[in-house]
């Protein structure tokens, strides 16, 4: 029952963050994304290909990404992101934001693991 308030909350509060982020390095597709979300974090943020899409529609609608249809090979096309402009000033907000939170969090925690005065 406690991995139902941990995990998947956590991580989808984090996709946005994690996408951007992945984005500010270089373009990327669906899977590729997944892929190096799980290797860069090693393994402790993943999500499914699927899960996914739904962030990155959001982000596209939003005009914080944008996306372009590549060729690859002669049949297979690949949608691939682009962090926008606006997409790179959100990012750093984002940031900020989780930065300040999670420092907050681990000052609970700290507290929380302290002994009683």
């Amino acid at each position: 029952m406690a991995k139902e308030f941990t995990q998947g909350n956590y991580r989808r509060g984090v996709m946005p963050l994690a996408i951007l982020s992945l984005l500010k390095k270089r373009d990327m597709y669906g899977l590729e994304l997944v892929q190096e979300m799980s290797r860069i974090s090693g393994g402790t943020v993943s999500t499914q290909e699927g899960s996914m899409y739904p962030v990155l529609y959001k982000l596209l609608e939003a005009e914080l990404i944008s996306d372009e249809r590549r060729l690859v090979g002669k049949r297979l096309a690949r949608i691939y992101y682009h962090l926008e402009p606006s997409g790179e000033e959100f990012l750093k907000e984002l940031v900020s934001e989780y930065r300040a939170v999670t420092g907050g969090v681990y000052r609970l925690i700290e507290f929380g693991e302290s002994s009683d005065e």
